[in-house]
């Protein structure tokens, strides 16, 4: 299977969330958790690709469907996908980074805006929504702690979590026994924390 195809795969996974009123966050956790994406990550394009869309949407969100209605259909949510794999094509990051920094609510929001632009214009908007928070800062906004609270939790000294706090390079150079802790207790990929 070439990237093209790969690409309109995970295009119309977005659909068929969508379509079957799949809530935004609760899709791209379990989205970016799942056999589909550890696969596109490390470029193992194998026979896991020749299973119908039904079996790969079942295998990420845990509904089944019954039909495929997301063939043919280029809507906001096709274009979220598509632009969320080209994302992480040319960034290189895993996709559970592309969705802390731009989640799809924000990102359907961005629609009709850049959905007609070139798809640098998204790369430079993403560029600076990347700047504006660290993805420790995120994480910690996300799930409403504080740094003395994480620390509290995770047994990471707080001068160190203030120091990933303020950078991502920071957090790409922490300990590997931090990191585990870190993404354990947000319950994200340690891919998460990997330059």
């Amino acid at each position: 299977m070439n990237d093209y195809n790969i690409k309109d795969l995970f295009a119309r996974l977005f659909v068929l969330a969508i379509q079957n009123k799949i809530n935004f966050y609760s899709f791209t956790y379990h989205l970016e958790r799942s056999e589909f994406i550890l696969r596109i990550e490390e470029n193992e394009y194998d026979d896991y690709f020749n299973k119908s869309i039904l079996n790969i949407f079942f295998d990420v969100t845990n509904n089944r469907i019954q039909n495929d209605t997301s063939y043919g259909i280029y809507n906001d949510a096709y274009w979220c996908g598509y632009q969320y794999f080209e994302l992480h094509k040319s960034l290189h990051k895993p996709f559970s980074f592309i969705f802390l920094k731009l989640p799809l609510a924000k990102m359907i929001e961005l629609y009709p805006i850049y959905h007609e632009m070139d798809f640098s214009s998204l790369l430079d908007y993403f560029d600076k929504v990347n700047k504006r928070k660290t993805i420790l800062r995120l994480l910690c906004e996300q799930k409403g702690c504080s740094l003395t609270e994480l620390s509290a939790k995770t047994g990471v000294n707080k001068a160190t979590l203030s120091k990933y706090n303020a950078s991502d390079d920071s957090i790409y150079k922490g300990s590997l026994e931090n990191i585990y802790k870190i993404a354990k207790y947000f319950d994200y990929p340690i891919s998460l924390f990997v330059r």
